[in-house]
């Protein structure tokens, strides 16, 4: 059972209001009361009520964050750097998961504001804006990280990820490849649509066509990218090369083609998205274009800390960060076609 403030103070001979004092480290206790209230917390395993001290100071000193896919390597780094952002500053992190479902997203704003929570960082937005103009309404502060919406001006920080997706398939269109695949996610997800407009944009430099036939959606777990992958490339006519949206797709891409008894790169060449830690581990070693997803995760911790210490009253100027992710050739994506 639980111990509390009021059975301290029994043992302790005090009132009530001296041990909440002592507990908060409020000046007007002696310094005697408070060891000796201390010692006694310790020794009877106290532990504070967050969620009342949160009534009394307006701050729980914690964070929520909110990721798609916490299984997803690339969503592990943003999640460090967001907890060693976060306890550099003396604040805790509650993390929920929503497996890209709106709903799920939903019940975690929820949650998180049931906590009372100081602020929420997003990767999740399925549910799109009317969930982020609730928080601004009520007051909660909130970054975006690695997602924005169309409709809400709002702090994010985010990926280039057209000029990554650009990169990724115009390497493969230098080494000669014209049947790209696609292999991508939900066109609700603001980066699989700029991935998209980067994998258009390359295939119309290079002339190359594109066939809305080629880009292929899928779930953007590994056992989605595998399962797409083997119908593209058991198909009378399959591509010779496929950019997935991520290095997860790309992993299941490489199962199926070996499944299939297919090389890669000689008989379809692959590039992923990310860099995950794994990335150079598989076999071949995969070409994917770089995200810095811990940057992304610490600047955007940083921004949230920021708009939680801003003077009330002063206006605040909504921040927009970018990282230009890097492409980086492995073997996956091998040599010029014949």
């Amino acid at each position: 059972m639980r111990v509390t403030m009021a059975e301290i103070a029994q043992r302790a001979n005090v009132s009530l209001v001296t041990v909440s004092r002592a507990l908060n480290h409020r000046p007007d206790v002696s310094e005697e009361t408070r060891s000796r209230i201390w010692a006694l917390a310790e020794e009877m395993h106290y532990v504070p009520n967050v969620l009342a001290r949160a009534l009394v100071s307006g701050s729980s000193h914690t964070l929520g964050l909110i990721v798609a896919d916490n299984t997803n390597p690339y969503y592990g780094r943003l999640i460090r750097a967001v907890e060693d952002t976060a306890r550099g500053n003396g604040y805790g992190v509650i993390l929920c998961n929503t497996d890209e479902d709106p709903e799920y997203e939903v019940s975690a704003h929820k949650m998180l504001r049931e906590k009372r929570v100081d602020g929420i960082l997003i990767t999740s937005i399925q549910s799109g804006s009317p969930p982020l103009r609730s928080l601004a309404r009520e007051g909660t502060p909130f970054v975006l990280l690695n997602r924005y919406v169309d409709d809400l001006e709002v702090d994010c920080v985010v990926n280039d990820n057209a000029s990554g997706a650009y990169e990724a398939t115009a390497h493969l269109c230098r080494l000669g490849h014209r049947r790209i695949l696609h292999l991508t996610g939900p066109h609700t997800i603001s980066s699989v649509r700029e991935r998209l407009d980067g994998y258009r944009q390359a295939l119309a430099e290079y002339g190359a066509p594109f066939d809305p036939s080629w880009v292929l959606r899928c779930n953007l777990r590994l056992e989605g990218g595998y399962e797409a992958a083997l119908a593209a490339l058991a198909a009378p006519t399959r591509p010779t090369a496929i950019f997935a949206y991520s290095d997860l797709l790309a992993v299941g891409v490489l199962k199926a083609a070996r499944e299939l008894g297919l090389q890669t790169p000689q008989d379809v060449a692959l590039v992923g998205y990310d860099d995950i830690e794994f990335a150079p581990f598989v076999d071949p070693p995969l070409t994917t274009a770089a995200q810095q997803s811990y940057e992304i995760g610490r600047r955007g911790a940083e921004i949230l800390l920021e708009k939680l210490r801003w003077p009330t009253g002063e206006p605040w100027k909504t921040q927009r960060v970018v990282y230009k992710p890097q492409l980086v050739i492995r073997a996956s994506s091998g040599g010029p076609v014949a």
